[in-house]
């Protein structure tokens, strides 16, 4: 039987048009379990949308993008770039829309500063360790208000402020950090963590503020402070700090609260405070780090921190590091190869006690052997200096071993721990489904296993560590079975 219709190309746009139309109408009307959108946005949601992004020029403004264009003029100067010399004019419509957010500033100077007395400096309602001014941008605790004077209609710690120019801006701090540890699986959770809707999207992955551009390093591992530090006000005015939290907004007793959050996963940061003699000559062990500056900063932060079998993510770190050229290495990795650094690694540590503490040598940039990343496995001591400054239910401390057996319970036992709502759990699952484990190195560049006698004396390293690990978070589980 013949069909008597046959459609056209006309009748096919027709259909088109109207199931476009279709699905745009009701996708604009479908309410999800974790959005608040309203259907008509105030006054006041207007005005902080305006501040997000006031013109075209300031939207090309991202970390990236500014670090690489001055970077070519920080490298053409040696790192003496004046904010007020001639720019080339290939770059001079760019410097000049990120002249209103200044890229670097100066150093602070406790020893200039009135507000300082002898241990502390007292600014913006801030109690300041003396010390953490001098490996600061001088505009940190200048720019960032009190965390009560915080605007209240943001989860995230954001405030309004002028630029350079004038223009009132918005500029926000990381509602939660991922600060380490390196190979223990932060980037699987950040990609996983920023699928959430209530987390930006444009969260940010290995900022290396608080590490070392602050410090006035590169980004890169192991090098010293070369350049004027970059300031707090480019940081904080970074879109990936601000971007999609005035996109999730509810209305509370007739106000505007934006529940989205953004994060800051940076593996470095828990233990990367290389170079810091260089701001406090004549210490044994660092006065400040990078703890002392988030906390001080922001002291509600909600941190996550990983953790994996010590010797298994120094194989993990040495591998990686090795195989993508982060440290000279010589390559190809062998066990053979790995039981040498090692021995050279454990070395040198035990070189450094014999004129220095435990925690001096941890945080020793002279006595750090790169290829094995042994000091970084040296948990207890950097975990302490993070309780020290916060609380204990503000810390999440993950064992990866744990997480990738059951990786659906864990993010949804981070969502409560960061106070989101859960994921529903077909989502959840049809996301680790599609989810591919990042930075895994290929089998033809992995040692297949370490030698018997590599085993047994990095075990006698790690047992007095894992030892008072356990004992500072309370479980046996975090011996790993060495003790």
């Amino acid at each position: 039987m013949r069909c008597l219709f046959r459609p056209s190309r006309r009748h096919l746009i027709v259909f088109l048009v109207i199931f476009c139309v279709t699905c745009l109408y009701i996708a604009s009307n479908h309410e999800s379990y974790y959005s608040y959108r309203s259907v008509e946005e105030s006054d006041e949601v207007q005005s902080l949308k305006e501040l997000l992004v006031p013109n075209k020029k300031d939207a090309a403004l991202s970390l990236g993008m500014i670090r690489k264009e001055f970077g070519k003029v920080d490298r053409e100067r040696n790192g003496k770039l004046s904010h007020n010399e001639e720019i080339p004019n290939k770059n001079r419509s760019f410097i000049l829309a990120g002249l209103s957010i200044r890229n670097r500033v100066k150093f602070g100077d406790p020893d200039t500063n009135e507000l300082c007395e002898r241990d502390f400096c007292y600014i913006n309602g801030r109690t300041i360790k003396r010390e953490l001014l001098r490996e600061t941008p001088e505009d940190t605790f200048t720019f960032v208000p009190n965390p009560k004077d915080m605007l209240s209609e943001f989860r995230n710690p954001c405030w309004k402020q002028r630029d350079l120019l004038g223009n009132m801006k918005l500029f926000c701090l990381p509602y939660f950090y991922i600060i380490g540890f390196t190979k223990c699986g932060t980037t699987d959770l950040f990609a996983l963590l920023k699928q959430h809707p209530h987390v930006s999207s444009r969260a940010g992955k290995e900022s290396h503020y608080f590490d070392r551009l602050r410090r006035g390093r590169t980004p890169k591992m192991n090098r010293e402070p070369t350049m004027d530090p970059v300031s707090m006000m480019f940081f904080s005015n970074a879109g990936k700090f601000r971007i999609n939290l005035l996109s999730t907004f509810k209305n509370t007793d007739g106000r505007p609260l934006f529940h989205g959050i953004t994060m800051d996963a940076t593996p470095s940061h828990v233990w990367d405070n290389e170079f810091w003699e260089v701001f406090h000559p004549g210490y044994r062990e660092p006065p400040v780090t990078n703890a002392d500056l988030i906390h001080t900063l922001t002291p509600n932060a909600r941190i996550i921190v990983a953790l994996r079998d010590p010797i298994k993510r120094i194989q993990s770190a040495y591998q990686f590091f090795c195989a993508f050229h982060v440290y000279k290495c010589d390559y190809p990795v062998t066990k053979e190869k790995f039981h040498k650094l090692v021995v050279e690694a454990i070395n040198m540590f035990d070189e450094c006690l014999l004129k220095n503490t435990v925690r001096g040598c941890t945080y020793s940039t002279k006595y750090h052997q790169l290829q094995t990343h042994l000091y970084a496995s040296l948990y207890n001591v950097y975990l302490r200096d993070w309780l020290k400054v916060f609380p204990r239910e503000q810390v999440s401390v993950i064992k990866f071993e744990e997480r990738i057996k059951d990786e659906a319970n864990h993010i949804q036992m981070l969502c409560d721990f960061l106070e989101i709502p859960r994921f529903p759990d077909e989502e959840l699952e049809e996301l680790l489904e599609s989810h591919n484990v990042r930075n895994q190195l290929k089998d033809t560049k992995r040692i297949e296993y370490i030698l018997p006698e590599t085993m047994s004396i990095l075990t006698e390293f790690f047992k007095p560590h894992l030892k008072d690990l356990v004992e500072l978070l309370g479980d046996e589980k975090w011996g790993w079975g060495y003790l």
